[in-house]
């Protein structure tokens, strides 16, 4: 019995501790104010290359997988880097027009914003630039961008093409808050 009274006063005591250090810290922490980007739609220009091999897997259905990271720059209403994940399913060899997807994460020196968009690629024969339009979401941002969260994201860009490989990506991205 006397062991368990001095367990109960070990666990009473550690959280106490636990729950001052708690509300010391919440207490502590800066407010961080917004950008106030919430009144006019944000227009971006970016660029994307590269950062690394794709990655191609053939399904049995005659369709393919690609992936592939890119990473650049954007400029306009603010200025940073952008990275990307660009994601195709498609027949083998790829029609004309196909769907894509791209999850994107641009960072800033106020902070981060991370999204999606999704839409059509179209790759007229015997082109050397693709055309995406493509719309989306802002999904996650940091306290600077706190207006920005959930905003609709509008994409048209064109991908250039060198010998039948995309070699990149630019275009505009419009980001509207609701």
């Amino acid at each position: 019995m006397k062991n368990l009274y001095t367990v109960l006063r070990v666990l009473f005591v550690g959280l106490f501790v636990v729950g001052a250090f708690s509300r010391a810290l919440a207490q502590d922490v800066v407010p961080v104010e917004p950008l106030g980007l919430s009144f006019e739609p944000v227009v971006l220009e970016y660029s994307l290359g590269a950062a690394g091999p794709p990655t191609i897997e053939p399904l049995i259905d005659g369709r393919m997988t690609f992936r592939i990271q890119g990473a650049g720059e954007v400029r306009g209403t603010f200025e940073g880097s952008i990275s990307a994940l660009i994601s195709e399913v498609t027949a083998m060899p790829s029609p004309p027009l196909h769907p894509v997807t791209i999850m994107f994460t641009i960072e800033t020196e106020d902070g981060t914003l991370e999204g999606f968009y999704a839409g059509s690629l179209y790759l007229a024969e015997g082109s050397d630039q693709a055309s995406i339009n493509a719309s989306g979401m802002i999904l996650s941002v940091s306290g600077s961008y706190a207006d920005l969260y959930l905003a609709d994201v509008y994409v048209t860009s064109a991908v250039q093409f060198v010998d039948g490989r995309s070699v990149g990506e630019s275009g505009t991205m419009t980001i509207t808050a609701r």
